[in-house]
């Protein structure tokens, strides 16, 4: 009896412990099967998120680029447009088998810094969009659990974040560079606050003249090469090679460029708006002033001359950013040897980011955060 009684008492903790691992298993199938719903719809929802983002600020973009200099940085969004743009998209996608609606709250329009990683809301001279999209109780409705209902938890809340800006161009397309001159990064580092500041690029070699003279091939630049360039440059029949910030190299030179000064003159003359009225496109001028020529310039990289960072250019150098100058006088012989400019901020150019910050921004938008 004792030993029957015995077996009775075994089968009974036994039972017990079926049941106890019954519990932990449906827990585990709650953990495996319902989070990774959560997470496979958190990454649907990123993927709305990071596409709406990218569209809103690319729609910025465009109507940034149709704008002269100076108008940029006092243009007002229209946030209504912007935020149709991201429900437009989001509409058009669906997480965990629901098409996506976007509230206005959970888009902000702002500036954003690189440095610091911090959208400032703002819709004067924005240049950056971030995104939330969700499925909770305030947007779209949470998502339904399947096992995770057996402890009480009918749906779960989930949601996620993308930030899109308009960042420093990284490439210029063909024909895009009308000039073959190039700033020194160097002289950016040394004004630090560069906005609207004066440089000349001829006569260069000093902290006023950090420049240099290209020709836009990997082969030594000289007057013959020179001439002839802008020459064709201005008879709109040159074409500038792509460049892409970071991978291309043009052949810089300095000193003494007098005898290519007419050349430049005839070049200057003929895309500030004087000859003909208005320029050409080719000419790429930003401003609406006869007087100036606005337009982009490369900057190469000069790290290795660190007892000079502003000493005449001799060498191939890699292009590491862009910049937009205004171009305000070229004064040839027998009137003058010189070439004076300004470097402007808050310029878009069609084009794609994530080059140096040297000013000009490119209209296609990437992913910030």
């Amino acid at each position: 009896m004792t030993k029957m009684k015995s077996l009775r008492n075994q089968r009974g903790v036994a039972a017990i412990m079926v049941g106890v691992a019954l519990v932990m298993l449906l827990g585990f199938a709650a953990l495996a099967v319902d989070l990774g719903y959560v997470m496979v719809t958190r990454n649907e929802l990123q993927n709305i998120a990071d596409a709406a983002a990218l569209g809103a600020t690319r729609q910025l973009g465009v109507i940034y680029q149709g704008l002269h200099y100076g108008e940029l940085t006092t243009y007002v969004c229209d946030s209504a447009l912007l935020i149709n743009v991201t429900r437009q998209i989001a509409l058009k996608n669906a997480a965990a088998g629901k098409y996506i609606t976007v509230n206005d709250a959970d888009v902000t329009i702002g500036k954003w810094d690189a440095k610091t990683k911090i959208l400032t809301p703002t819709l004067m001279g924005a240049d950056a969009i971030r995104v939330g999209v969700r499925r909770d109780s305030t947007a779209n409705g949470p998502i339904p659990t399947f096992f995770a209902r057996i402890f009480g938890k009918d749906a779960m809340n989930v949601s996620a974040t993308a930030t899109a800006a308009l960042t420093a161009e990284s490439t210029i397309e063909e024909g895009g560079l009308p000039i073959p001159v190039g700033i020194s990064k160097e002289w950016f580092k040394q004004w630090g606050e560069f906005c609207d500041q004066s440089i000349k690029f001829y006569p260069t070699g000093t902290l006023e003249g950090c420049a240099g003279w290209h020709t836009f091939k990997e082969t030594p630049p000289n007057a013959n090469t020179m001439g002839t360039i802008l020459e064709q440059l201005k008879a709109g029949v040159y074409d500038s090679p792509g460049v892409v910030a970071g991978a291309t190299q043009f052949e810089f030179s300095g000193g003494n460029v007098a005898s290519s000064l007419p050349d430049l003159k005839a070049l200057f003359d003929h895309c500030r708006g004087e000859d003909p009225n208005p320029a050409p496109s080719y000419c790429h001028d930003k401003d609406t002033d006869p007087e100036t020529w606005t337009t982009a310039v490369v900057i190469y990289d000069w790290e290795d001359q660190l007892s000079d960072p502003c000493a005449n250019p001799n060498k191939p150098m890699t292009i590491v950013g862009f910049a937009t100058v205004t171009i305000e006088q070229v004064l040839a012989p027998p009137d003058g040897q010189l070439i004076q400019g300004r470097v402007r901020c808050h310029m878009a150019e069609e084009g794609r980011g994530g080059g140096g910050d040297y000013g000009t921004i490119g209209t296609i938008s990437g992913l910030v955060q």
